[in-house]
């Protein structure tokens, strides 16, 4: 075991967690009473000492427009994470930093090891925004294994793909050192929120398979219980037999809350929610203006 492993794991150990909780979905396919739905993810997590976006939709202007019509106030935003390097998750970048260039708000970007490995995806313009991200006052963190990012939060990054759940784009390759190989999307990563409750994911497409970020980060955290998991989990061109799979181990995780928006797919939920009895309180589609609070639960509209 390497010395920054076990370094996590002593963090992990005297770790924080947070008091409060609030995850507020501001870029999903689906919008419910406010927003503009579009095929794209973006949430903005807020505690107790924190507030980080984390991915920034799929259109220049669709965060920062929904954002203001639900009046969620984005400034104070010090950490932006990108969950991977797919146009539907990094789109809005330019606009995020051009609404708040002073050097200060939203000063730290998130990415895992690997983000630029792709080369014909979308590469233009993310470099053209990365670039004015960074003249503007911003910076790049790159996440190779488990970090801490503040108090009681956590970015995965890369997740080791122990079950082959291909929750990602069939067809897709990537020109690397030793070949073409697909492109299984290897920079993706998830946040993981430390509460009084239990841990929380957050995921933007869960490239990687949900399930096996979830066994990653109980791994990583002792056994901890995930007791939610919330955002895009690429679950909607799911067979029956894998949909019926992946509810089977959240159901013996133990998950209380689903929150699957974006790529998860709407038939995709509901298997999920037959599947593990769970009910259309703790298990829902995320729609745009959908929040999930670790007191409150989930809250939506009228799309149940």
């Amino acid at each position: 075991m390497s010395f920054a492993v076990l370094a996590f794991f002593s963090a992990i150990a005297s770790a924080q967690e947070v008091a409060k909780l609030k995850i507020t979905i501001l870029s999903t396919m689906v919008t419910d009473l406010k927003g503009v739905g579009e095929w794209g993810f973006s949430a903005l997590v807020e505690t107790d000492s924190s507030r980080i976006l984390f991915d920034v939709g799929g259109r220049p202007n669709t965060v920062r427009d929904n954002a203001a019509e639900l009046k969620v106030n984005l400034s104070g935003i010090r950490q932006v994470v990108l969950s991977h390097n797919h146009n539907d998750h990094t789109a809005g970048l330019g606009t995020i930093r051009q609404q708040f260039p002073d050097g200060v708000t939203a000063s730290v970007l998130y990415i895992a090891a690997g983000f630029y490995v792709r080369t014909a995806f979308n590469v233009g313009m993310l470099k053209a925004d990365s670039s004015t991200y960074v003249s503007s006052g911003g910076r790049f963190v790159v996440i190779d294994r488990p970090q801490k990012i503040g108090p009681g939060i956590y970015l995965t990054g890369p997740v080791p793909r122990r079950y082959p759940e291909k929750n990602y784009p069939p067809g897709r390759t990537l020109v690397t050192p030793n070949g073409v190989v697909d492109d299984n999307v290897p920079e993706d990563m998830s946040m993981v929120v430390r509460t009084s409750r239990g841990l929380v994911v957050l995921t933007g497409c869960g490239h990687a398979g949900i399930v096996n970020t979830l066994e990653y980060v109980a791994q990583q955290f002792l056994g901890e219980n995930v007791v939610a998991v919330v955002g895009g989990m690429h679950l909607l061109e799911a067979k029956d037999e894998q949909l019926d799979w992946t509810a089977n181990k959240l159901k013996a995780m133990g998950i209380r809350y689903f929150l699957g928006a974006h790529c998860t797919g709407l038939n995709s939920v509901y298997r999920v929610r037959e599947v593990t009895g769970m009910t259309k309180e703790n298990c829902l589609v995320g729609t745009v203006g959908t929040t999930f609070d670790i007191d409150q639960g989930i809250k939506t509209g009228w799309l149940k």
